[in-house]
């Protein structure tokens, strides 16, 4: 068979599996591939797409996302503004199917570049990747910049392999490609486009070398000029209120962080892959010293093994001064990474093929069957905002610090992110000052709601008839969230699963002015 008929029949394959995948499985099911802040894009963007403006809660303006990601989604609401009318469902199965077409791009420009790089293994290679690709990336983060991040990258990859293996330079697609990689994700310009714009010079040939450097620093320094005037124009601040919430510059938290790191939560995800790509950082390192791998790996792996690097940077950076230590979808790209060059190194050893790649399919069998089909992380989340939306109005203004983003997105009301990464730079004045009280006056806030764990319970203090807020009460611009019992509007089991264990407790609502 002709490989062009073959290329239809998995393109047509594809299709049907995506619009299979995203309107016949459950709105409950497709909730264990997403996070809380996918939802803060997702909420974001169609708000904005409506005419809202780039607000979350239709309260405060907010630039707490990163611009390419959320930019993309605005224009893809846009559109079907025009066909469909809104529901959170509805508008939630059609991101999975824009984010499952993007995973499909990328697997194929990655086969293209193994095809570049070895075109005789390039078919072994893709089978090695594809469950490692799936159990890192594809199953997981919908909503997120993850999935485009990983695309441009592989963009990327396959320009470099190409340059490579015809001798043809192509500075104007890479500079280009760099300036949406700053825009997917901001952070990136100060850790992973830096080392990956010097192990891109270290590949290619000398006489090449000061005209990529141009283009590329002119590439960047036109897109940020752009990206960091806008926000002065429109926030009066040059950088996302994201960084103003998260870096604690110059303070460092390293021991704090790995401390984090270890918990039941982030140890199976953020854990594991920090050291998965630390690992094969090693491994490579350890092959490139012995001469007889030394002479195999070609420019593209040396290349791929500077785009590992880079990831580890962002990723100690993080663990440095970000109080918020490594989030799900900050790894998601350095698996994806370090996913490529271990394919590359493992097709060095035809002995070891077989056996990793049964590995790597029974791995994603069972992550899939265990974090995804046994893991109903979001259905009390999602069942309780349809509470909220039954038991509100359209004009409540309800505060909430935690998991505000489902809730904000699924009961269609005026949720406030009460924690300020997707609020505006007036509410962490208020925090700072420690005036929470005048916030909630200024902007006649209605209700607050919150939700209890087993270690963190929120309960009647004594037999005085009131409730406190154990977790936030004083954390939050120094305000005491203590409530009335009478106050108590709405009381809703929680439960959360973790891949070793569970977190059960209540869901609170509580009225705070007539």
């Amino acid at each position: 068979m002709k490989n062009i008929y073959i290329r239809y029949i998995i393109c047509g394959l594809s299709a049907v599996f995506i619009l299979s995948f995203s309107f016949y499985t459950s709105i409950e099911f497709l909730l264990n591939f997403a996070d809380d802040d996918s939802f803060f894009y997702i909420k974001t963007a169609y708000n904005f797409s409506a005419g809202f403006g780039s607000t979350f809660d239709r309260v405060d303006i907010t630039n707490g996302y990163h611009p390419l990601w959320f930019l993309v989604l605005s224009l893809y609401f846009f559109i079907l503004n025009f066909f469909l009318n809104f529901t959170p469902e509805l508008y939630y199965r059609l991101t999975v199917i824009l984010i499952l077409i993007i995973n499909f791009f990328t697997v194929y420009s990655i086969f293209l570049f193994f095809k570049n790089s070895d075109k005789n293994d390039s078919g072994r290679q893709i089978l090695l990747f594809v469950p490692l690709f799936l159990t890192f990336v594809a199953i997981r983060d919908f909503g997120m910049e993850t999935h485009l991040l990983c695309l441009i990258t592989a963009l990327y990859l396959l320009v470099k392999s190409r340059e490579v293996s015809s001798g043809k330079n192509s500075f104007a697609y890479k500079g280009i490609l760099l300036a949406l990689i700053f825009l997917t994700r901001i952070d990136y310009l100060f850790t992973v486009i830096p080392v990956l714009i010097i192990s891109d010079i270290i590949v290619t040939p000398l006489q090449y070398r000061k005209k990529y450097l141009f283009v590329s620093l002119l590439s960047l320094l036109i897109v940020t000029s752009l990206y960091f005037s806008s926000n002065w124009i429109f926030f009066k601040e040059i950088l996302p209120v994201t960084a103003k919430v998260k870096s604690t510059f110059p303070e460092t938290l390293l021991f704090h962080n790995i401390g984090k790191l270890l918990e039941p939560g982030a140890f199976t995800n953020q854990f594991v892959k920090t050291v998965y790509t630390l690992g094969v950082i090693f491994l490579f390192l350890l092959l490139s010293f012995k001469d007889k791998f030394k002479k195999i790996f070609n420019k593209t792996d040396y290349f791929l093994f500077g785009v590992c690097c880079a990831c580890f940077v962002y990723l100690l950076l993080n663990i440095l001064i970000n109080k918020h230590a490594l989030k799900e979808w900050y790894v998601a790209f350095p698996a994806f990474a370090s996913s490529l060059l271990l394919v590359r190194m493992i097709i060095l050893f035809p002995k070891v093929y077989f056996f990793s790649l049964i590995v790597f399919i029974s791995m994603f069998i069972f992550m899939f069957c265990v974090t995804r089909i046994q893991n109903p992380k979001w259905n009390s989340a999602y069942y309780y905002s349809k509470e909220i939306n039954k038991n509100t109005s359209d004009e409540d203004r309800i505060f909430m610090i935690d998991l505000s983003g489902i809730i904000g997105f699924f009961s269609e009301r005026k949720i406030i992110n009460g924690d300020g990464l997707i609020n505006s730079y007036e509410y962490q004045e208020y925090l700072s000052s420690n005036n929470l009280t005048k916030y909630f006056t200024d902007r006649k806030i209605d209700y607050y709601s919150t939700y209890s764990q087993d270690n963190a319970p929120f309960e009647m203090i004594d037999s005085s008839g009131y409730y406190i807020d154990e977790k936030y009460s004083n954390t939050f611009g120094n305000y005491p969230f203590v409530f009335p019992g009478k106050d108590l509007k709405l009381k809703f089991p929680y439960y959360y699963s973790y891949i070793i264990g569970d977190g059960t407790g209540y869901w609170y609502l509580f009225k705070l002015r007539d």
